[in-house]
């Protein structure tokens, strides 16, 4: 699966660097500012636990911890003194997922590693199984409802969720196209770009894109990127773009700044000393990641849950 989701566009950053609008100067060096904010993108992603702030679509699965792959994360019944008296062989009625969850579209519960027999679970109040927070979103734990008859299942790979993935699915609607498209045009036209730049993910329909380059009205972008299928679009079909948590956009825009303006200051963190000192924007950087801290997560779904 290929994850396209930049938290700024190669325009925002311009005018975050010049400080007014662009329009009427700086209109080149599209490339190159098209891999800082995407090499920014990828610093805040791996600072909060290889999380997507955009939407993707795709399958996680979880080991259920019983028999042979049970270790050390036991739980232990206690006496009243607080002695260990012996192990109790139980599962937890709730899977931490590791990872932000939009929403779900099928949950399998497999019976044994053998994947040979399995069943399903459906969402909500007198279903299967809810997912927590209950008030906000993005959802990060999922606990079975007390009344069901499903259930987890000890093994590897016997628990799955195919569904979206990530901090938020907010989209604003900027323009139609202007033409229908085919399943695998890499190059159309739109009513309008004004509103479009390039590093900016798309949506049309249920498909997603990536947009690499814009001549006029003409886009080029990655097709069927985060987990979507590519498809054929109608004549004015909408295109929406993403858009991702302020204060995570304006961290892009900060860690795009300081690479662009850091790129020929060498490899050391402080130029100088004493008084004279600089720090260099590594520091900075570390700075700006740190305003991210609130969103840090540790991906647990590769690991046993018990």
């Amino acid at each position: 699966m290929v994850t396209r989701h930049t938290y700024a566009s190669v325009d925002e950053l311009r005018d975050y660097l010049v400080g007014t609008s662009y329009a009427s100067g700086w209109t080149s060096d599209a490339a190159i500012l098209r891999r800082i904010v995407e090499s920014a993108t990828q610093s805040i992603d791996q600072h909060v636990g290889m999380q997507s702030f955009g939407p993707r679509t795709e399958t996680r699965s979880y080991d259920i911890g019983t028999g042979s792959l049970r270790d050390s994360h036991q739980t232990f019944q206690r006496s009243m003194s607080g002695t260990i008296v012996n192990p109790i062989d139980s599962l937890r009625q709730a899977i931490p997922l590791g990872a932000w969850l939009i929403s779900t579209t099928t949950v399998t519960s497999y019976k044994q590693t053998a994947r040979t027999e399995s069943e399903t679970l459906a969402e909500g109040y007198g279903n299967d199984y809810l997912l927590e927070p209950y008030n906000t979103s993005p959802k990060q734990v999922l606990k079975l409802n007390e009344d069901t008859t499903k259930g987890f299942y000890g093994g590897q790979q016997t628990f799955t969720i195919l569904g979206q993935w990530g901090y938020s699915n907010e989209t604003e609607s900027v323009t139609t196209l202007d033409g229908a498209l085919n399943s695998s045009a890499t190059s159309f036209d739109v009513a309008s770009a004004s509103g479009l730049s390039v590093a900016q993910t798309i949506l049309v329909d249920t498909e997603q894109m990536y947009i690499t380059a814009i001549s006029s009205n003409t886009l080029t972008v990655e097709r069927e990127v985060n987990g979507t299928t590519a498809a054929s679009h109608l004549t004015a079909a909408g295109v929406s773009k993403y858009l991702y948590a302020y204060g995570v956009a304006q961290a892009c825009l900060d860690l795009g700044k300081l690479k662009f303006r850091d790129r020929d200051q060498g490899a050391t963190d402080i130029l100088g000393s004493g008084t004279e000192g600089v720090t260099r924007a590594n520091e900075s950087m570390k700075s700006v990641l740190k305003t991210l801290d609130p969103y840090r997560m540790t991906a647990t779904y590769e690991s046993v849950v018990f």
